[in-house]
């Protein structure tokens, strides 16, 4: 009788165990997601510079481009705090997810 006990027991941790990894890697999925898009903006921005600066014919375009250019780099901190509070925000929803995952009680 104990044996089966310990097995039921058993089965309860292994099922909690694999969901709280699955919570855990669409956590995990997510802040990837989410850096992927941060990343995504500042490479395109900083190739749109880039491709304007190769084509400015004259000094003045040119000095117009580099205007542009520490405005795109504070759109850029912009989107990096907005990514990092983003992925607190997901890392937050994750622990506590998990959090109550754990203080679920056991099923008979």
């Amino acid at each position: 009788m104990v044996h089966v006990n310990a097995y039921a027991d058993l089965a309860r941790f292994v099922e909690q165990a694999a969901a709280a990894q699955a919570l855990a890697w669409r956590g995990m999925e997510r802040v990837a997601d989410l850096q992927l898009q941060a990343l995504e903006g500042h490479a395109r921005a900083a190739t749109g510079l880039m491709a304007d600066a190769m084509q400015a014919q004259d000094a003045d375009a040119l000095r117009a481009v580099m205007a542009r250019g520490g405005e795109l780099q504070r759109e850029g901190v912009e989107r990096a705090a907005t990514a990092a509070g983003d992925i607190m925000g997901v890392a937050v929803q994750t622990a506590t997810s998990l959090g109550a995952l754990v203080g679920q009680p056991a099923r008979a």
